[in-house]
């Protein structure tokens, strides 16, 4: 998509327990069930803001499709320097997690 040197955070992890730290990134990858994943967006570069569960039980194909279309998003509507969780935020795409308790859970797409 043309983006160059940037890039985007993204961690994945086999199950809900977190070790891969997908909670922290701007793009993660929660396994639900074997092939199956959580896709998280919104977090940010240094790891201090919560992403959103966007979508929720989708397969390989639909997150290659997925994350295709949003990095070609990205990478032709972004401001300067905006990271891709910043992105995410900004035009809507996922509203950010104010109130964790709350929010996280908040149905997804």
């Amino acid at each position: 998509h043309g983006v160059g040197d940037e890039h985007i955070v993204l961690r994945v992890t086999g199950c809900p327990n977190g070790c891969g730290r997908a909670m922290l990134a701007e793009l993660g990858l929660v396994g639900k069930a074997p092939g199956r994943y959580n896709l998280h967006l919104g977090g940010n570069r240094t790891g201090t803001r919560i992403p959103r569960m966007y979508r929720e039980n989708i397969n390989e194909s639909e997150i290659l499709a997925t994350i295709d279309e949003l990095v070609g998003r990205w990478a032709t509507e972004r401001q300067a320097a905006e990271g891709f969780g910043d992105f995410t935020i900004r035009v809507g795409i996922v509203a950010p997690v104010l109130d964790p308790a709350r929010d996280f859970w908040e149905e997804a797409k």
